[in-house]
């Protein structure tokens, strides 16, 4: 075993509670009414791949197509689905929304689960916890694809006739 493994396998180990942590802290700014932005939701909706992508090259696996492509369709369809629970409104010419924080803790439990496999489990079992990633990437990006659908709308919806901007 190299100083470098050694290395890694310690910054794994100290990822599992700070994920966790860091979650927790998401959760409790989730729950009430915030400004919902276009540039935060496309900044959330570029992240998660890329952040998933990172992570299995990270984790130095390839990404089984035959499961993933699955598993983000499915993601997408109730992160879609599960956006409709966010209540949208407008104050003034802020869109004001209060978020769910189940995809957060989903994203949370997933990533500490596939990392726990990376440290304790054989490489199948490691790319079986990335496989839960792909659903909870697929959820994030179609809960804040949603939103930033139904942003626009409501925006739409309220800018004065022949107003375009």
């Amino acid at each position: 075993m190299t100083i470098l493994t050694v290395f890694l396998k310690i910054v794994g180990f100290l990822s599992i509670p700070m994920v966790l942590f860091s979650t927790f802290m998401m959760v409790r700014s989730i729950g009430r009414a915030r400004r919902i932005t276009r540039k935060s939701l496309y900044i959330q909706l570029g992240l998660s791949p890329v952040f998933f992508i990172v992570y299995s090259i990270l984790l130095g696996l390839s990404i089984a197509f035959k499961w993933a492509v699955p598993l983000v369709i499915l993601g997408l369809g109730v992160g879609g689905f599960w956006a409709q629970s966010t209540d949208l409104s407008l104050r003034g010419s802020h869109v004001m929304g209060t978020r769910s924080t189940w995809y957060v803790i989903l994203w949370g439990v997933s990533f500490a689960v596939t990392q726990a496999m990376a440290l304790f489990a054989s490489e199948g079992a490691t790319a079986a916890g990335l496989a839960t990633m792909c659903f909870s990437m697929g959820t994030a990006v179609g809960m804040n694809a949603s939103l930033l659908l139904r942003h626009m709308l409501l925006l739409q919806s309220a800018a004065p006739e022949g107003d375009s901007g």
